[in-house]
């Protein structure tokens, strides 16, 4: 038994070392890159900015952090299911290894937090530790609870869990106003013992109820409702389109491949991602409304970054889904009715680029959707008070970020699903590994310069701090210019797409650049803004990359098709 569980542990932890590797990076990098390009002095942020960051982490890490520990448990749970152990010890052991590794993440960057941005009062002061851990912990046995609970699902165990669901949330949230919603929110500094047994009483349900799923889930007993399987085949005919008519039609080659590849590996994936961002943006802005303030500006700008965050992790995990459903389980190769269809590159590339764009809209518009139930639901709730000219105000900010949200989101997936689009393994962890050793290196060299070089050079009137960062700034500008050129340039010659492709999209980059600094923001060229003028360089190239797919997309196929 024992040595069937260290084996288990160990692939256990094989599988999840890059993973958490990556959230930890993410985590501590991002803040740290952030305090470099910005420097303030004293602390990162004010005290009183600090509960909202807290507030940020927590949502970021419990995302990332129990993405990791599921994409461990995925790849064990099957192995798991023939060891020769009884299955309480087994589902045990799952949960406490899921467990183990969350805990140390948090620690390992709340460690990293105390030694690079906080004070020695941090835990007492202004960033429990304690409470949202024990919250955590909770959370991860429901997990595995309501996971195992999955292969027997019935309407009524969704309605239960749903509530359970929406009472740990409300619960989490009344932890930081223990004098009413009405009152100021404050941070959740002390455990009570009233709490702690709660807690642990959910805890202990929660592992009472998945070990026993997991028993009935391994002894083949765990079996759907009839109602719940009705509503899962009308469901699915909807995901593949078998409810669609069955009026028979002449359809292109290109047609037909588009509406293949699109039922197979884009239509659940925007559905399931488009649906859940949504949800998610809708019920978080409701719960934590009142932690923004009392008037509809304040509201709506913490809606905004609700949306910003769930609309980072749709782009990034959708893609990663669509990414991989044009190959076989393992990359081993392109699937076959894509690789074998009688279509040119260039005809398949602009199918699948088509599905791309047509993907990435719809998930944005359901993340939207969320946000937009928000503005119903307080309409619904706060009736004629809010019917006035700053509802007027307020949607006229919304639609304008929602143009600028829609940009970032296509910039961030689309450039994802090219590069997984390659097929390649080494490629994909590669290009990954290299921005991160970058990213690494040159939070690592900037730290140092910052602290050891901070003072004006006599010649230049720049510190050796502010040099390396406009050398920074340069360099990837030049790198994501230089790339978009190299990749266009490639693409042309492979006849993977047409001269007036290139040139529209040079002129539509000569357009974005024009306005940018003509009407948005006009460069200053001065010695004491050289640094805002290279950071303006460096937006502009990254607006770039909303270019870079219609180049690196049919690159990507045709390596993948043709390897």
């Amino acid at each position: 038994m024992n040595a069937a569980l260290v084996t288990t542990t160990r692939l256990f932890l094989k599988r999840a070392w890059a993973g958490a590797l990556l959230a930890v990076s993410v985590l501590v990098l991002c803040p740290l890159m952030y305090r470099l390009v910005f420097p303030e002095p004293g602390r990162m942020f004010a005290q009183e900015d600090l509960f909202g960051v807290n507030i940020m982490y927590l949502i970021l890490s419990s995302i990332l952090f129990l993405a990791v520990g599921y994409n461990a448990i995925q790849g064990t749970h099957k192995i798991c299911m023939g060891l020769p152990v009884r299955s309480t010890p087994i589902a045990t052991w799952m949960m406490l290894a899921t467990v183990s590794l969350v805990v140390v993440l948090q620690l390992v960057t709340n460690g990293a937090y105390r030694l690079l941005f906080f004070d020695a009062h941090w835990l007492s002061e202004y960033w429990p530790l304690l409470g949202p851990l024990l919250f955590m912990v909770t959370v991860i046995l429901v997990s595995h609870a309501i996971y195992w609970g999955l292969y027997a699902v019935s309407l009524t165990r969704i309605v239960c869990w749903t509530c359970l669901v929406i009472g740990m949330c409300w619960w989490f949230v009344a932890r930081y106003y223990p004098e009413g919603f009405q009152a100021r929110a404050i941070s959740w500094k002390h455990v009570t013992l009233s709490e702690f047994l709660t807690l642990l009483v959910v805890s202990v349900g929660a592992w009472y109820f998945g070990t026993r799923e997991f028993a009935r889930v391994r002894a083949g007993l765990a079996t759907h409702s009839p109602h719940w399987r009705r509503l899962q085949n009308w469901y699915e005919s909807i995901v593949t389109g078998a409810a669609t008519s069955g009026r028979s039609e002449t359809l292109s080659v290109s047609t037909s491949l588009s509406r293949l590849h699109w039922r197979d590996g884009c239509q659940r994936t925007v559905l399931n991602c488009g649906m859940v961002a949504g949800v998610a943006v809708w019920v978080v802005n409701l719960i934590t409304m009142t932690g923004f303030g009392s008037t509809l500006h304040q509201w709506a700008d913490g809606f905004l970054v609700i949306v910003a965050v769930f609309g980072v992790l749709a782009a990034i995990l959708s893609a990663f889904q669509i990414g991989e459903s044009v190959c076989v389980p393992g990359r081993k190769e392109m699937k076959a009715f894509l690789a074998t269809a009688p279509l040119s590159d260039r005809e398949f590339s602009h199918t699948l680029f088509r599905n791309l764009v047509r993907s990435v809209v719809t998930i944005f518009l359901l993340t939207e959707a969320g946000l937009l139930m928000t503005i119903v639901t307080l309409l619904l709730v706060k009736g004629p008070a809010l019917l006035d000219w700053n509802l007027v105000r307020v949607g006229g900010t919304l639609l304008i970020y929602g143009c600028i949200y829609l940009f970032a989101f296509w910039i961030i997936a689309a450039n994802v699903i090219s590069l997984f689009w390659t097929g390649s393994t080494r490629f994909i962890f590669g290009v990954i590994g290299s921005i991160l050793a970058g990213f690494a290196l040159i939070v690592g060299v900037g730290s140092y310069l910052s602290d050891a070089y901070s003072r004006q050079l006599v010649i230049l009137t720049f510190s050796v701090f502010e040099c390396f960062l406009l050398g920074v700034f340069l360099c990837v500008t030049l790198l994501i210019w230089g790339g978009t050129a190299f990749a266009y340039l490639v693409a042309f010659q492979k006849r993977l797409i047409r001269g007036s492709t290139v040139v529209a999209a040079l002129i539509l980059w000569v357009t974005g650049v024009a306005i940018y600094f003509g009407v948005i923001e006009s460069p200053i060229l001065n010695q004491h803004h050289y640094e805002q003028f290279f950071f303006q360089l460096l937006l502009v190239a990254l607006c770039t990359l909303s270019l870079t797919p219609i180049a690196t997309v049919p690159l990507a196929l045709r390596w993948n098709r043709h390897r």
